[in-house]
This record gives structure tokens, C-alpha cells and sequence, in this order.
């Protein structure tokens, strides 16, 4: 195993990258473009800022994944051998890129992706990196789709969901603190951080 030290500055502007232990997703402080850590080095990723929704303010920033992908729910079976009508359409998602426990990462990443709001610029200021990488945020995406079937009426016994992603960016999620957590300051929904301990 051969182990390569990787410098942690901005490919774009060439400023010091901040994050912490496993991070793997950095977002610059200095010009707001952000990167993610490869076998190869720092890759560029597109990146923009999901806005508060009115009367919310960022205390803090978090990292997610943007992703608009053609899903496909095909093989549909209900209980007893009965087909169903699957579905095909686009949809966008917004996966939160940052360690938190799964029913918590579970919750947000739902509700950011039913309430994918205005974007804008990158904020100038620190934003946490993030762990989680793009095929994984796929693999959570998958996650969500099933969980929805699941969830509908008709008994659902097996089904195939395909996901192309067409196109994918990081994106900074603004966060206020609370006294149970991290409140999205877009959907309001309160995460804890990856111990579940409340910040």
C-alpha cells in the first residue's frame, strides 16, 4: 500500500481547504467553489447554495448532494402475484453529504428533495465538509424511492427502481442551531450530528 499526501488547496483559487478527519468533500472558504478528495487528488464539482426559506437565517452550512436523475420503477408486484403500473419520470434530490444517523439522514434528505428551493451563490464563510460520496448518495436515493413504494396501500411484495443521473452538483444547506440539533433553516426538519448526540 503505497499512502500519498495530498495538498488541501482550493484547485480553483488555491486557498487552504479546511475539514476535518474523513472529510472528502471540502467547499472553499475564500471563492465558494467546492471539491471532493479522489484516489487522483482534488476534483472540481459544480456547487451553489440552497437559499433559507423566508424568515430563516444560516448559523452554519452544511454540505449535500444535488442530484437530478430519470427513475424508472418497473416489475411491480403486489401481494399475490398481482403486476401494478410502475413509473417513469425526472426527479431531483437533494442528499445531506454529512455524517448524521441514518433515520435522521433519512428524514432531511426526503424533505430537501420535496422542497428543493431557490439557489444562489456560495456563501463566503466556513461550510463543514462532508463524507458522503456521490454513489452513495445514488444508493440513498434508492433508499427513498423504495421507502416511498413501500409506504403506498396495495401490499407491494418486489420492484425494480433504475436511477440514471443526468446531471449532479454540491450544494450548501443552511442550518440553524437548536437546542435538540441542527435545524434546516429550508425545511425546518432537526438533525442530530453522526453519534445522535444533539448538538
Amino acid at each position: 500500500m503505497t499512502l500519498r499526501l495530498v495538498s488541501l488547496d482550493c484547485p480553483s483559487c488555491g486557498s487552504a481547504l479546511h475539514g476535518e478527519g474523513l472529510d472528502t468533500i471540502f467547499f472553499c472558504d475564500h471563492c465558494g467553489d467546492a471539491a471532493t478528495l479522489e484516489d487522483d487528488g482534488l476534483q472540481m464539482v459544480e456547487s451553489t447554495a440552497l437559499l433559507p426559506s423566508p424568515g430563516r437565517h444560516a448559523r452554519e452550512w452544511r454540505p449535500a448532494w444535488l442530484v437530478e436523475a430519470e427513475v424508472t420503477v418497473s416489475d411491480r408486484m403486489r401481494a399475490k402475484g398481482r403486476q401494478s403500473k410502475g413509473w417513469q419520470a425526472r426527479r431531483t434530490f437533494v442528499i445531506p453529504a454529512f455524517a448524521t444517523p441514518l433515520e435522521d439522514l433519512t428524514r432531511i434528505a426526503r424533505a430537501l428533495s420535496e422542497a428543493v428551493g431557490e439557489t444562489g451563490e456560495v456563501p463566503r464563510e466556513p461550510i463543514h465538509g462532508g463524507t458522503l460520496a456521490l454513489d452513495d448518495a445514488v444508493t440513498m436515493i434508492r433508499h427513498i424511492l423504495i421507502g416511498n413504494e413501500v409506504r403506498k396501500s396495495d401490499m407491494l411484495a418486489s420492484l425494480q427502481v433504475d436511477i440514471e443521473v443526468v446531471e449532479s452538483r454540491l450544494v450548501a444547506i443552511p442550518f440553524e442551531k437548536s437546542n435538540v440539533g441542527l435545524r434546516c433553516a429550508i425545511t425546518g426538519v432537526t438533525v442530530r450530528n453522526e453519534l445522535g448526540i444533539r448538538n
